[in-house]
């Protein structure tokens, strides 16, 4: 399993991986914008807590173990992304600094601690995050999301996570909001 430092140093390397990609004029879906956004987030919360955790013998491996997944897939969907912009070995330049980072091999740049909020936004990207009541039932949730064009992720304590274009999020907030108190009490 990777260290929370290596994680962080990983999404770094991806982050200015994604820059590059980005000044190259490729086409970057908004949903990766929001997952790097989001495991950011996960990252900052891991080590925030690193010591608590260890304190109490709790080790949260499932969390850890699903930011590993994530980080893993954004680097595969941004390595195939280099390699088809420039070249196989521009590409294994990546792999090798990512593959030094998650490892801890290489030094981390001071990095001062950014607020969630100040994270840079893409314009058209939302999301937000509620606790499902016990009697909705995740399918019909899972049908939603499909339904507006939406990403979620259900944690085990019924924590969901909407993100997506903003009006995506707008129309599954309304669906929700509707399908919890039964009329739509939010204003357009």
């Amino acid at each position: 399993m990777v260290s929370i430092q290596g994680l962080r140093a990983g999404w770094m390397v991806l982050n200015e991986l994604l820059g590059e990609l980005r000044s190259k004029d490729v086409f970057i879906p908004d949903l990766t914008y929001a997952d790097l956004r989001n495991a950011k987030m996960v990252i900052e919360y891991l080590s925030g807590f690193e010591e608590d955790i260890k304190a109490t013998d709790q080790h949260d491996t499932t969390l850890r173990y699903e930011m590993e997944t994530k980080i893993q897939s954004l680097r595969e969907v941004l390595m195939v992304w280099a390699e088809e912009k420039e070249s196989t070995d521009y590409r294994n330049q990546w792999e090798e600094r990512f593959n030094e980072a998650i490892q801890s091999e290489i030094a981390l740049e001071e990095e001062t601690k950014t607020h969630i909020s100040d994270i840079p936004r893409e314009k058209d990207v939302a999301f937000f995050r509620i606790r499902l009541p016990e009697d909705i039932p995740v399918e019909v949730v899972s049908e939603l999301a499909e339904h507006c064009g939406v990403l979620i992720h259900l944690d085990g304590e019924r924590h969901l996570q909407v993100s997506g274009k903003k009006e995506c999020v707008r129309d599954a907030m309304r669906r929700l909001g509707a399908l919890f108190y039964g009329e739509n009490t939010l204003m357009s």
